[in-house]
């Protein structure tokens, strides 16, 4: 019977997803150790810096988190975004494969146009609209042409605990919370529909992902269902009890800049049963994080608000 990998590397722990998983990979009794590396100890872009880190750990998985993320910052950027997205990728993945370890690539749900008439499974064709999703496409290439055994893992809309590096950027859902706690309710769009994913229940599948000596390949892992990005940021203050709901954005009073693929929610055709237990609709997920996290950032709210709220970008 397949065993949880024993030794743990996750790359890009500081970020909302990495310090999730490695969290909950420090606290499964059956993984034996847990190596956590930002990006002072591992940078993606720096090949010598990874081989020896993961000569070093020796390690069973490889989770890689790294990522150069949002939509504008990639656009103004490219260089960057190939930089850290897909030549990163293929880094980490080579790397790997020298130490037979299995790599875990992070991949996001704009890898799709947003046109399908349902929602994607991981037998759809990619067709990425920008550059973000073009060099996450391109990396979850250069990740599988290293060994047939790594695996992509496409997810979106992440939420959860914030991390407690001061390097990370605020999550979505942290500051429309704040926001809202501070009495400054949000235009927030309601024509952009995805996947909403608590990084805590990704990081369980992820983790019986692993135990189950998954296939290589893409696996698509959030949580079940579909709604916009206003519908989330109602719920999640609507369950607070915060008095400054969000308001839906209108058609066409997007702020300008690149257009977003209108509809990228994800299903999964792969995923082993045992990891399909796991899983639970968003509206769920989002009770506990609310419940769990909601009154840390209320508080927050009182030291700190954003002043301005970026579009959000999928993951």
């Amino acid at each position: 019977m397949p065993t949880v990998p024993r030794r743990w590397l996750i790359l890009g722990a500081e970020g909302l997803l990495g310090s999730a998983v490695a969290d909950a990979a420090a606290a499964d009794p059956r993984i034996h150790a847990v190596h956590r590396a930002g990006r002072a100890r591992a940078d993606v872009t720096r090949a010598a810096e990874i081989e020896r880190l993961v000569d070093a750990v020796r390690p069973d998985v490889v989770v890689n988190a790294a990522v150069f993320t949002g939509v504008d910052p990639c656009e103004a950027d490219p260089a960057r975004a190939y930089a850290v997205n897909t030549l990163g990728a293929r880094r980490v993945a080579r790397a790997c494969a020298t130490v037979n370890a299995r790599c875990v690539y992070i991949s996001t749900d704009y890898v799709f146009d947003g046109t399908g008439p349902d929602a994607y499974d991981e037998t759809a064709s990619p067709r990425p609209l920008l550059t973000y999703g073009m060099s996450k496409l391109a990396g979850e290439g250069e990740t599988l042409n290293a060994s047939a055994g790594h695996l992509v893992v496409r997810t979106a809309a992440l939420f959860g605990p914030p991390p407690p590096s001061d390097r990370r950027r605020a999550g979505f859902l942290e500051q429309i919370l704040r926001r809202a706690a501070a009495g400054q309710p949000t235009d927030v769009i309601d024509t952009l529909v995805m996947s909403p994913t608590y990084t805590v229940d990704l990081a369980r599948m992820l983790i019986e992902l692993l135990a189950a000596d998954a296939d290589g390949g893409p696996y698509h892992v959030t949580n079940e269902g579909s709604t916009t990005w206003y519908g989330l940021a109602h719920a999640a203050v609507s369950g607070l009890g915060l008095g400054a709901l969000p308001r839906p954005s209108a058609p066409g009073a997007d702020r300008a800049g690149p257009v977003r693929p209108a509809a990228t929610p994800l299903t999964s055709v792969r995923l082993p049963p045992r990891v399909r237990r796991l899983n639970r609709p968003w509206c769920g997920a989002l009770t506990e994080f609310l419940r769990e996290h909601g009154p840390d950032a209320v508080a927050a709210a009182r030291r700190t608000v954003r002043p301005v709220l970026p579009l959000p970008d999928s993951q």
